[in-house]
């Protein structure tokens, strides 16, 4: 299953403050924080000897495969290693290009080319030649993303194309108090096409209370297949049960909305 849509995404010019910043806001992962953390060290490092007169020469854009299940936050991290790669001279670009992974190749315009892989919706040959000459071409890095049973699947079978990766990430479930911040955050954004623009969570929907409403409302099996994937359709049904002329969204609206958010992709699901 897949709730993928491919596109580019395009960012303003990163900063390194303000990708140090979205590092922190990540929510969940702690090694791979770590592991970005301490790619930013190293670019500041360089920062410095290029300042002190050393010759710096940059590194080399790599390869990596990204294990986890959808909205574990692997589009997340590919956007912030765009940017570090590119604030570190390895890349051209801090654009990051999504793409399923039968479908026709796409540019990844000298940034990161990120490739969805699930079971049903494997890469053909034809794509995965293009993928190796982009690979050998060293101007983009390519990232791999899945959950470790259509990783499994597809690299046993093209080992060709795995010795390529030189590194691999593992993006864990989201806890129910990980999904709870998640929430909170989506909740707080006030932007004109925001889930919420007008509304407020009240002072009851606490992150420890939001996160025992997702345990108790939620299925195990349905937090582990969508994550963070299921937080806006829960958000939207919290709205509408919302008191007509009410602004304030309640601990009950918001369970309900949680509940009515479950049974959307239970029913979508067949689970």
């Amino acid at each position: 299953m897949s709730v993928i849509i491919c596109e580019t995404f395009y960012e303003d010019e990163p900063t390194l403050d303000e990708v140090k910043l979205e590092i922190s806001s990540i929510v969940g992962v702690p090694e791979i924080k770590r592991q970005l953390e301490s790619i930013v060290e190293k670019i500041i490092d360089a920062e410095k000897d290029a300042a002190d007169g050393i010759r710096v020469i940059p590194p080399k854009p790599f390869h990596m495969v990204f294990v986890g299940r959808n909205g574990t936050g692997k589009s997340t991290v590919a956007r912030i290693i765009g940017k570090l790669f590119y604030l570190a001279g390895a890349l051209a670009s801090y654009t990051v290009t999504e793409m399923q992974g039968n479908q026709k190749m796409k540019d990844a315009e000298g940034g990161v080319l990120l490739v969805n892989i699930d079971e049903e919706d494997l890469i053909n040959s034809d794509t995965q030649e293009e993928l190796i000459a982009l690979m050998d071409a060293g101007d983009s890095s390519v990232v791999l993303a899945g959950n470790y049973s259509a990783l499994n699947q597809y690299m046993k079978c093209n080992l060709n194309l795995y010795k390529r990766f030189s590194a691999r990430l593992q993006f864990d479930d989201l806890t129910c108090e990980d999904l709870a911040m998640i929430l909170e955050r989506k909740a707080s954004i006030k932007e004109d096409n925001d889930l919420l623009c007008g509304f407020e969570l009240d002072s009851s929907c606490s992150t420890d209370s939001i996160a025992r409403t997702i345990a108790e409302l939620t299925p195990r099996n349905l937090r582990s297949l969508l994550n963070a994937h299921l937080l806006d359709q829960m958000l939207i049904e919290a709205k509408k049960v919302a008191m007509p002329g009410e602004r304030i969204i309640s601990l009950g609206d918001l369970a309900m909305g949680i509940q009515n958010g479950a049974d959307v992709y239970k029913k979508l699901l067949n689970l």
